[in-house]
């Protein structure tokens, strides 16, 4: 118990009491949470998507489009985040939650979704549906 107490204080200590964690409204952004947001929401269950991808990208639009629509049907478990990056020319998704993290290069609609289904908390009727 006392092992308890002490860990709970020092966990404490790094935290300040009147900060508070700003979450965006949306479930679809067009920035990057940043590390306080993500651990915030990890904690709660969410999953985390970042997909960067370049511009001039023909099939990009095709992705960025089946990830919006997984989001949007995922019971509010999801928090995508869409990032054009001119740094690179593959798309990548990088997907997390509390079960662990998965990065896609140039990943096909259907890894996307296999993998979204092996680490999101709560199975969407979306992940059920495909295995059948």
């Amino acid at each position: 118990m006392a092992g308890s107490t002490f860990a709970y204080a020092i966990l404490s200590a790094f935290k300040n009491p009147g900060e508070e964690v700003k979450i965006p409204n949306q479930r679809i952004i067009n920035f990057e949470l940043n590390q306080q947001q993500k651990s915030y929401l990890l904690q709660r269950g969410y999953t985390l998507i970042k997909y960067e991808y370049y511009n001039g990208c023909l099939e990009c639009a095709n992705t960025k489009t089946s990830l919006e629509s997984l989001t949007n049907n995922a019971d509010n478990q999801i928090f995508l985040q869409e990032i054009v990056s001119d740094q690179s020319s593959t798309q990548t998704v990088t997907i997390t939650s509390f079960k662990g993290e998965k990065t896609l290069k140039n990943p096909s609609n259907l890894d996307i979704q296999t993998n979204i289904c092996n680490l999101i908390t709560n199975k969407p009727l979306w992940c059920v549906t495909s295995q059948i």
